[in-house]
């Protein structure tokens, strides 16, 4: 009985270690990001290791292309060629999910053995 005790406390010791951990790397990470000359402004994931970034160096703005590769400017775009989208504009293309509806999804699929 004192082995299954001893090993609950020990695994609960574990998890959180592990959260304390995890928490003051990513603090260290995100200062470690911060830069005094430059700013990531924005990027969009197109796949796997391919994103597309707006970068702000000094005042000027470039379009950059990242692959696991390689990086690459594509254009610099001036100061009045950004302007935010309206949720509208992004949300109509995109469907998000929602989490709720999902696991309704799979739950049904679960009493129907799977079948559409």
């Amino acid at each position: 009985m004192w082995r299954v005790i001893v090993t609950f406390i020990v695994v609960i010791l574990i998890i959180y270690g592990s959260y304390i951990a995890s928490k003051y790397i990513g603090k260290g990470l995100s200062k470690s990001s911060s830069s005094r000359y430059m700013r990531l402004i924005d990027q969009i994931t197109l796949g796997q290791d391919r994103h597309i970034a707006i970068i702000q160096v000094s005042g000027k703005y470039f379009l950059v292309g990242i692959t696991a590769g390689q990086i690459q400017v594509l254009s610099e775009l001036e100061d009045d060629e950004l302007f935010p989208l309206a949720p509208d504009e992004y949300g109509s293309s995109t469907k998000s999910l929602d989490f709720k509806a999902v696991m309704e999804k799979l739950g049904d699929m679960g009493k129907r053995g799977g079948k559409d």
